[in-house]
Order: C-alpha cells, then structure tokens, then sequence
C-alpha cells in the first residue's frame, strides 16, 4: 500500500508539473462554465420574482451549480489526458517501468482531485467578485471545493471508461458533452425543484447531480446542512465505486 501511494504521488507530480506548464488546461474547462455564470446571471436575474423562489438572488442559487458543472468539465478533461498518454506513448513508458499498474490509475485520480479543486476555487472567487456571499464563510468554501473535487474524480472515471474504449479524444469530447448537458438540466441545477414541472422534478431526484448541487447550495445560502452533505458523500462514492470499477476493467483491457 505504501509503494503504491508512493508510487502515485510520483505520477501525481508529474501531471502537476504538466498542469503548470500549460496553465490553458486548468482554465479551458473553465470557459463554458465561467459563461455559464456571467450569462445566466444576467438572464435569469429576475426569476428571485417569481412566487416560490426561495432565494436571495439567482447569483446566489447559480454558483453551486456551476461549481458542479465545472467539476464535470474537469472530469472529461481527465479522459482526455489518458487519450494523450496513449497516443504519446507514455502510458507504454509507465507500463514497462517498475511502477505498479494500478499506481497510474491511482495517480491520475490525485491529479484529477487537484485540478478540480483549483477551478472549484477559481469559480468561487469570481462568484465573489460578482457578489455573492457564503453563508458557511472561508470553511465552508473549502467543503464545497472537497465536495465538488470529490464528485469531479467520481465522474473521471467515466471519463476514463470512454477515453479507454474508444481511444479517441475527440470522441470523448464529444460525448462528454452529449452526457454532461442533459445530466445538468434534468436537475435542479438551474431551476429550483418548487418550480420545475412534476415530471421534471421526479427525474431530477433521481439525478446524482441534484444531491451534490442541493449540498452545495447549502452551503452557500443555508448553512452546515450535514444531512445534504452526508446524501451527496454517499452519492458521490456509490458513483465512484461504479465507476472506477469499470474503468479498472477497461484499463486492464487495453494494457493485457
């Protein structure tokens, strides 16, 4: 276990390393979710009008969901990275070295938290600059990060389950974004659950983004709700399991 988080932590650094090299990696899948947020805002600002809406502003019920929805851009770019690595040959280069196998799944997951993290906590300080306010204050900010880098890594591993059966990162792109959109607006992500239609909100409860959105907002507007928090840790990891698991056997397949 120790050689294996050793292990990790080396490949952790590396990809860290490349992250600061390129700095346009950190912030491409933070152009549509940044958009996002400046458009929406304005749009949508006199729907805390509307009888039902229990917010003080739209900004204020806006900034979790784009929180989630940068954590999902983060997710797809993890697939893209394990595209480069094979199509570069440094996935062959880490295959013949003494790491273990299951290290380079281990390492991407480290990175892929990190990367998430510093773009949750890019998109909190613009949602700052814009006005809103946290009522959880610095501590909760970090929890919401957590959270959102959690589910970030969670997702990565569809991600991965892509990038490794098809082997292409325009397809994992593309698909990213065809699961990415429909996945967000069948949830209450940018419409609260007391206005969506009753077919709509059934969807959405069964939505694992609605769980850590509902946690996020939370956090933002409610307080240390730890029954939301507790919900959304307990989505978050039952999707981890699912799937890492099938990006384990999808990696075992490419590499045998």
């Amino acid at each position: 276990m120790k050689r294996s988080l050793r292990e990790a932590g080396i490949l952790w650094v590396r990809l860290m390393k490349k992250l600061v090299r390129i700095p346009m990696m950190l912030f491409f899948a933070l152009f549509q979710p940044l958009i996002f947020l400046l458009l929406f805002s304005s749009v949508f600002s006199k729907l805390d009008q509307l009888p039902g809406f229990a917010y003080d502003s739209y900004l204020q019920f806006l900034v979790p969901s784009i929180v989630a929805l940068t954590a999902l851009n983060s997710a797809f770019q993890s697939g893209i990275g394990m595209v480069t690595d094979m199509e570069s040959g440094m996935l062959d280069k880490f295959l013949i070295s003494p790491i273990r196998r299951s290290s380079i799944l281990l390492g991407k997951v480290f990175a892929d938290g990190s990367r998430a993290f510093a773009q949750a906590m890019v998109i909190v300080l613009v949602s700052l600059a814009m006005g809103a306010r946290f009522e959880t204050g610095v501590a909760g900010v970090l929890v919401m990060a957590i959270l959102a880098s959690l589910f970030g890594v969670a997702w990565a591993g569809l991600s991965n389950v892509i990038a490794l059966r098809t082997g292409s990162g325009e397809l994992t792109m593309m698909l990213g974004i065809l699961i990415t959109f429909p996945v967000l607006f069948l949830s209450t992500s940018f419409m609260p659950a007391a206005l969506l239609p009753d077919w709509l909100d059934t969807v959405a409860r069964f939505n694992p983004i609605t769980y850590i959105v509902e946690a996020l907002r939370a956090l933002v507007n409610t307080g240390w709700d730890w029954g939301a928090v507790g919900k959304a840790l307990a989505v978050t990891g039952g999707l981890a399991v699912v799937t890492f698991s099938a990006a384990t056997a999808a990696f075992r397949k490419v590499i045998s």
